[in-house]
């Protein structure tokens, strides 16, 4: 699949939306694509999934990264730095002690995979993937990417085009001076993060 590239309309309609945050003081851009031939958003109709291209790193991890860490009722913050992803438990999402383990996936796809799978959570929990070292096509500064959900311990990836599918497609925001995007998650299996922009080259740093 070819995604296409941002219209002159489209570009206005970021370049409204980012001066809204620069006038309210707001950190974070909501960036639901809506460019041809990007997935809609919510889950997918065909089981086998729909494909994206995630996003990708610019050093590719040799192995899959694994940590855990333990939450109760108070919540947490947890951040890992090699990786560039912080994960915030906000108070109340879960109901009992509970110990959460975080893979990042060999290769070069920014994907993770969750555990406990099937965990599921009162309010949502914040996955924050900073982009530095990751490659992206930037149109006025601001990265077209959304989420994609996978149920499979790994990132099923088509290894002649790079795509990866998922079953569901999620938003994401984008926090412009902090250089991340954020996604909200109310339950636990493995998500990506995939790009709506088919030039996805450009290394932040």
């Amino acid at each position: 699949m070819m995604w296409k590239r941002l219209t002159a309309a489209r570009v206005a309609v970021l370049v409204a939306a980012a001066i809204l945050i620069a006038c309210t003081g707001e950190q974070a851009l909501l960036v639901s694509p809506r460019l041809d031939g990007a997935p809609p958003l919510g889950a997918v109709s065909d089981p086998a999934g729909v494909p994206v291209r995630p996003v990708k790193r610019q050093i590719a991890l040799l192995a899959d990264e694994s940590w855990s860490f333990d939450v109760d009722q108070n919540g947490t913050v947890d951040k890992h730095p090699s990786t560039g992803l912080t994960i915030t438990v906000p108070a109340g999402a879960v109901a009992a002690p509970t110990r959460i383990t975080v893979t990042a996936l060999k290769g070069a796809s920014v994907a993770y995979r969750f555990e406990p799978h099937g965990l599921q959570f009162a309010v949502p929990i914040k996955l924050t993937q900073k982009l530095h070292e990751i490659r992206l096509s930037r149109p006025l500064n601001v990265p077209q990417l959304f989420a994609g959900y996978f149920a499979a311990d790994s990132l099923p990836t088509d290894a002649a085009t790079g795509e990866a599918r998922v079953i569901e497609i999620l938003p994401v925001q984008i926090d412009i001076q902090g250089g991340s995007a954020i996604l909200l998650v109310r339950h636990f299996s493995g998500y990506t993060v995939a790009s709506a922009a088919h030039d996805s080259l450009q290394a932040i740093r």
